[in-house]
């Protein structure tokens, strides 16, 4: 019912064109918006962030695509200084009942303890029904020196042809991620997706982050996206 054109937004916390139904197989997503905390794999980035994002795929034949995609992350706190310089490319393989692929990502921080680097590894979607997905991950963060691993439980449902909303469920492991071993953290987020014209759509959320570590905390959040596309 409400499959996306990719999930492929691996790298970016909580972002939301995994969950924005374009109306074009292949085109240009352009999205901007609003958190009240950026929460990244558990750890905290941020207060009041704004962000900015461009997706763009090609397809090589039925089956296979590349996507790129870049974005750019703000702190607008008093006293923040963090920002966000990242993008990523990706090689996926799209069939009726799965999706798998390889990522290839670099993140440039700034006022933030994570590490400038590349991030790798292999992804992997199972379209369970129409309306849920399962969704896993493994990736290697060069600027950790760490692995991070996570498995999310994703249900959609049209509410009218108008608008749908969105419920995500996942559980993070970490390796030596800093200063982090094993389970991480349980996340979830719940949203509501208007499609103001067939392109354009408006997404406010609200998520929680959940720490599972001893040197992890609790985290909620609620935000809003806004999307285009071309």
């Amino acid at each position: 019912m409400l499959k996306s054109l990719s999930k492929v937004f691996l790298l970016v916390p909580g972002l939301c064109l995994a969950e924005i139904e374009g109306a074009m197989p292949i085109g240009i997503e352009a999205v901007t918006g609003y958190r009240s905390e950026s929460i990244h794999r558990g750890f905290h980035l941020a207060d009041e962030v704004f962000d900015y994002q461009l997706e763009t795929g090609f397809a090589l034949n039925n089956d296979w695509s590349v996507n790129f995609g870049a974005w750019y992350a703000t702190g607008t706190g008093s006293g923040n200084d963090f920002a966000e310089v990242s993008g990523f490319v990706d090689l996926r393989y799209d069939s009726e009942n799965y999706s798998a692929g390889w990522l290839l990502g670099y993140r440039d921080f700034s006022g933030s303890r994570f590490k400038d680097g590349w991030e790798t590894g292999p992804f992997f979607t199972w379209h369970v029904n129409e309306d849920w997905d399962l969704n896993l991950e493994w990736l290697y963060d060069e600027g950790a020196e760490a692995y991070y691993g996570k498995a999310e439980l994703e249900w959609s449902a049209a509410l009218n042809d108008k608008s749908f909303i969105t419920i995500t469920g996942e559980l993070s492991m970490v390796d030596d991620y800093y200063d982090r071993n094993g389970w991480n953290d349980a996340a979830a987020r719940f949203s509501y997706t208007y499609l103001i014209a067939s392109n354009v759509s408006l997404t406010p959320f609200i998520g929680a982050s959940l720490g599972l570590d001893g040197n992890a905390d609790d985290y909620f959040y609620s935000g809003i996206w806004f999307e285009v596309t071309f």
